[in-house]
């Protein structure tokens, strides 16, 4: 996940951010990344956004560990082991101004108790912003695992059936489908990489 950070937000992901989410934010916004892994994306939006209170949670120790030696300037930030799957979100209703999700809500069996969840937490106006894999053809995943990951044939044979399935999950139209399910009206979305889509979502009124 950390060499992968720069390809996976990179400056055509922060110049659409600036345009779509960042711009608003209040100016000492609360952000949440879930699914934060080595904290990078708290990092860069810590350095973005020097007067947010951030917040990660992840489910891996290690992840977790890394992300809190990272240092995130002015920013405050906490780090937590926290399965969102299976535990509310320690915080207020309407006291979130910005929940991020990246390449996790997939691999949820039943994503809508995580997304009303996310739902109850965010304030009047704030943004989730989901940012997750959407149904490729066979030979254009296994292509982008030689290519991009750099994996020989055979790995990225051996790799690639085994996560297919769990990487081409779901569509752009089941995507939208469930987010409208779970109350979130799409304000912006963009595809910046053929493996993934971005959706800026707001609660529904």
């Amino acid at each position: 996940m950390v060499e992968t950070h720069p390809e996976r937000f990179g400056q055509e992901f922060w110049t659409f951010f600036t345009a779509h989410i960042g711009s608003h934010l209040p100016p000492r916004p609360v952000m949440i990344d879930l699914g934060c892994g080595p904290g990078l994306l708290l990092r860069d939006l810590g350095g973005r956004h020097p007067g947010a209170t951030l917040y990660g949670y992840d489910v891996t120790p290690a992840m977790v560990a890394y992300g809190r030696q990272l240092s995130y300037g002015a920013a405050k930030a906490t780090l937590a082991l926290h399965d969102v799957a299976t535990q509310p979100l320690p915080h207020a209703p309407g006291s979130v101004d910005l929940v991020s999700m990246s390449s996790v809500l997939h691999v949820f069996d039943e994503p809508l108790p995580a997304l009303a969840e996310i739902r109850r937490s965010l304030a009047p106006g704030g943004i989730f912003l989901l940012h997750d894999w959407i149904r490729q053809p066979l030979p254009t995943y296994l292509a982008w695992r030689r290519d991009v990951l750099k994996e020989g044939e055979a790995e990225s044979r051996r790799r690639g059936f085994r996560l297919f399935p769990v990487h081409n999950k779901y569509t752009t139209e089941d995507w939208r489908w469930l987010l409208a399910e779970a109350g979130f009206a799409i304000r912006d979305e963009t595809q910046l990489r053929a493996s993934h889509q971005i959706f800026v979502t707001t609660p529904a009124r």
